[in-house]
């Protein structure tokens, strides 16, 4: 029996237009992107993603994990990752803002030590010229101190020390620039505080002895002989090497 014209119609229309219907779902399956069924997965993607420089895809994967399995392991790692994709591409602020997280939220986390260094690192990245404004030397210094506080055998604590030495002699250099700016413009009283500050807060770091030079001098032309010649004897006792001794001892001379 001779098909109808209905049926050669009908398979005319598979012939020809289910090949297209199926193409058409097995490219829609094909660029789909795939969702990661469980965070080690995605964490995993997201760590090779990191590895070979692709820090977008990267940060969108680690960000994903924490999304989607926020109660999982895998999700605290991401924090920690997301912090190292933001320092390595020079997002130093953003860095600095997920190692502080981390390691405030999981203080006793192996990686928390690593984590606290990282911050310090993120705000040293940012140090200025001892010209401008040191808030970043500060915060970077502070994130230092607490790890030589909180983890004293952490293996980054060696560094750390030197690290807070230097910063400490970048602020103490920083106070001696401005007490130096107040003291020529006459301004005695201002230059004091900025000295006074060095003995107080960096009296180890190797400017306390210029510091105690202009003091002296800030004080005989407030005309307090008494406390310039206080300063003066102090500078000649704890600092017997300083070149600027001799001109202590001249000023105790009466010179």
């Amino acid at each position: 029996m001779k098909p109808s014209a209905l049926t050669r119609l009908k398979a005319s229309f598979l012939v020809f237009f289910l090949p297209l219907v199926l193409f058409t779902a097995c490219s829609a399956k094909t660029v789909k992107p795939s969702v990661p069924s469980n965070a080690e997965d995605g964490y995993l993607h997201a760590v090779a993603s990191y590895h070979n420089g692709l820090y977008e895809d990267a940060e969108a994967g680690f960000k994903r994990v924490m999304d989607d399995f926020p109660l999982d392991p895998y999700a605290v790692e991401s924090q920690l990752m997301i912090a190292d994709v933001y320092y390595f591409t020079e997002r130093y602020e953003d860095a600095a803002a997920y190692y502080t997280t981390f390691q405030s939220f999981h203080p006793a986390h192996s990686m928390a030590p690593y984590a606290l260094f990282q911050k310090g690192m993120s705000h040293f990245k940012d140090v200025l010229v001892v010209d401008r404004d040191q808030t970043s030397t500060k915060k970077a210094l502070f994130a230092f101190e607490d790890l030589l506080m909180d983890y004293p055998a952490s293996p980054y604590t060696e560094k750390a020390g030197e690290l807070v030495t230097f910063l400490k002699r970048r602020l103490a250099d920083r106070e001696l620039y401005v007490g130096k700016f107040y003291f020529k413009a006459k301004n005695f009283k201002g230059a004091l505080m900025r000295f006074g500050a060095i003995l107080k807060d960096y009296p180890d770091v190797g400017v306390a002895d210029e510091a105690l030079y202009y003091i002296g001098e800030s004080y005989v032309k407030l005309g307090e002989k008494d406390l310039a010649r206080d300063a003066f004897k102090t500078l000649v006792s704890k600092f017997p090497g300083s070149p600027l001794t001799a001109y202590a001892k001249d000023r105790l001379r009466g010179g």
